[in-house]
């Protein structure tokens, strides 16, 4: 299926149906248990599914004796159809979807257009596609909304216009869509689309924690725990990035073994902190492998280990993770935990002051003063002192001033 997006309800468009069934029937109601979305007519809070929570084969074992009791039902078609398109059998979702978008049913609506945006397994047809976005959307189908409010983000079939993703991101939101909701306060952080705003920002985080979404406590943790729209509190960032954990959100794991390793708001506590990088890098956080990597390094909560520790610093630079990319080539440059090699490390440098990285823009600049793995310049070392200091390394700085100009 498509990316899910974030949106909302704003006004109210064509009159859409969401058909009923035939007749109603033990099957029917067995499917729209596991299939009916809560935000769809007929099923507002209490259908089974979320924007993201859909079990595809619960649903098509549920419903596909339903369709085959009764195959005229526009209800079941779109609930299977979208099943399916879950599922990648775009094959058997598109008769479907088309059936239920004919006869305007918000679910398949917003199903097909996502399937159209893709065009994975059909044709892709973005005005097509946005033209049934919008329709579902304008009809209050809060899935809808959040697809439309990724298409004015992207251009998917429409011009990219920030303020106008922000409006449906919006309403979604406000239909309790909880990815929604930890967008808008995003965009209320970064001012995109809307006026910035930290308390705007906190507020919708908030509701999105309250409503036990793990990003949305992994972000009200940072909130608190930096002052963003609310004064610096380290007992409810622990309490927050403790929820987030609790619900194996990798982020939050990593956030709770970054309070756990510094003492901040419990007891630090070196190894349960090791134990939860090893945890948040187990589910594929980049930041986890660099932490866990930083106590192997060390021996620190945990054996040392050299070898692991560089093996996890590379792991975690080749997922974009700078900081461990610097790590990574100061490993290398030395030989610790595996051969030296001082060109790749000049390479690893170089990326990760392209990035932006002070500390590697240093490094760098010194292998340059030095003529190590790169052809000696002076002037592209003081070229690159002077970006790290510019940045406030005071390493850099010094290094400056020790070559002069």
């Amino acid at each position: 299926m498509r990316r899910f997006r974030t949106s909302a309800s704003i006004g109210i468009g064509l009159a859409l149906v969401v058909a009923g069934p035939s007749f109603a029937s033990d099957l029917f109601d067995a499917c729209a248990l596991v299939a009916a979305s809560k935000y769809e007519p007929g099923y507002v809070g209490t259908g089974a599914v979320d924007v993201a929570n859909a079990n595809s084969y619960d649903a098509i074992e549920a419903c596909e004796p339903a369709l085959d009791e009764d195959p005229s039902s526009i209800q079941i078609s779109a609930w299977l159809g979208t099943a399916y398109a879950t599922d990648e059998q775009v094959k058997k979702a598109v008769p479907l979807l088309e059936m239920a978008a004919a006869a305007n049913n918000v679910v398949a609506l917003r199903a097909l257009g996502d399937l159209l945006i893709l065009g994975k397994g059909i044709e892709q047809d973005l005005p097509r596609a946005t033209t049934m976005l919008q329709q579902a959307a304008d009809a209050g189908f809060a899935p809808a909304q959040l697809s439309l409010a990724y298409s004015y983000d992207f251009g998917d079939g429409v011009a990219a216009d920030p303020a106008m993703a922000f409006k449906y991101y919006l309403a979604a939101a406000d239909a309790g869509v909880a990815k929604a909701q930890v967008v808008v306060a995003d965009r209320y952080q970064k001012g995109i689309g809307v006026a910035p705003s930290e308390g705007e920002a906190f507020t919708w985080l908030e509701r999105a924690a309250d409503g036990n979404d793990p990003q949305g406590q992994y972000r009200l943790g940072i909130a608190y725990l930096e002052g963003r729209g609310v004064p610096k509190n380290a007992d409810k960032a622990l309490a927050a990035f403790r929820a987030s954990s609790d619900a194996l959100y990798g982020p939050g794991v990593n956030a709770l073994g970054y309070l756990t390793e510094l003492g901040i708001g419990l007891p630090a506590d070196a190894a349960a902190a090791s134990d939860l990088f090893s945890s948040a890098r187990g589910r594929n956080v980049p930041l986890g492998s660099y932490n866990l990597a930083r106590l192997e390094e060390d021996g620190t909560g945990v054996e040392q280990d050299a070898i692991s520790a560089r093996q996890h610093y590379r792991d975690a630079a080749n997922a974009g993770e700078m900081r461990a990319a610097v790590n990574f080539a100061l490993m290398e440059l030395g030989g610790a935990g595996g051969p030296l090699d001082v060109a790749d490390a000049a390479k690893w440098l170089q990326r990760a002051a392209d990035a932006g990285n002070a500390v590697a823009a240093n490094n760098l600049g010194r292998l340059y003063e030095l003529g190590r793995g790169v052809e000696a310049d002076l002037g592209k070392a003081r070229e690159l002192y002077g970006k790290a200091a510019g940045q406030g390394y005071t390493l850099a700085a010094d290094n400056l001033a020790r070559l002069g100009k």
